[in-house]
């Protein structure tokens, strides 16, 4: 696309999110200020936008931390994000942020020309993380996926069955709830849950159906 890039910028006070925006603005960009995440999802909505620039504060609190919430850390906005971080206090968050798609991690006190750096990086389709964070994030997103990839051969050992009660428990069924729908007993079903927590090495059913999502395994067992 050409002619200048279109920026929403979003922080807690809307005077610094102002101010920062004049900064783009100056700069050759077309600069908006949002004061909150649901201003910055419609101004995405509605179009216009190629990046959004949002304080970490707007970000994690919406669900973005270790948890991996990737709502939480924007995706839903259909636009690249980068993220105004706090410096050494939430650094430890930009694992979670890679993971879940944002494309720029820049600390407040970074010059506006870094800022601008990265935000035409970032539209080009780049991911910029600082370099004295980029050994931690590399790794544990190593780590992440090797840890994947030895859920996934786990989930590969359960048989039909297992996987349709763990579809069913992803479902939010009980496990009367799944007897009914799969034809069981109750104490069938809880052997079943018994027997998949041991393949899956974990110590609840709320555990694997954490790994299941994360993991996405179909919720075929829950479908009538």
């Amino acid at each position: 696309m050409s002619g200048p890039i279109r920026v929403v910028v979003a922080d807690r006070r809307r005077a610094v999110a102002s101010l920062l925006a004049a900064g783009l603005e100056q700069s050759g960009l077309v600069s908006r200020a949002a004061a909150g995440m649901a201003e910055v999802r419609r101004l995405a909505e509605a179009g216009g936008t190629d990046v959004v620039v949002a304080d970490i504060g707007l970000l994690a609190g919406r669900g973005g931390g270790a948890a991996d919430g990737q709502r939480g850390w924007g995706r839903e906005f259909g636009v690249p994000v980068i993220v105004l971080s706090e410096g050494a206090g939430t650094d430890e968050l930009a694992p979670a942020a890679v993971r879940a798609g944002v494309r720029g991690w820049v600390p407040k006190d970074s010059s506006l020309a870094h800022l601008l750096a990265v935000i035409r990086g970032v539209h080009r389709g780049e991911t910029w993380v600082p370099p004295l964070l980029l050994t931690r994030v590399v790794a544990e997103l190593v780590a992440r996926r090797d840890e994947d990839d030895e859920g996934a051969e786990r989930l590969a050992s359960l048989t039909v069955r297992e996987r349709e009660v763990l579809g069913c428990l992803c479902a939010g069924m009980s496990r009367p709830e799944i007897g009914r729908h799969l034809f069981l007993s109750t104490n069938t079903v809880r052997t079943h849950v018994q027997n998949l927590m041991v393949k899956l090495d974990v110590h609840s059913s709320v555990a694997a159906v954490a790994l299941a999502h994360r993991l996405g395994l179909p919720g075929d067992g829950a479908q009538p």
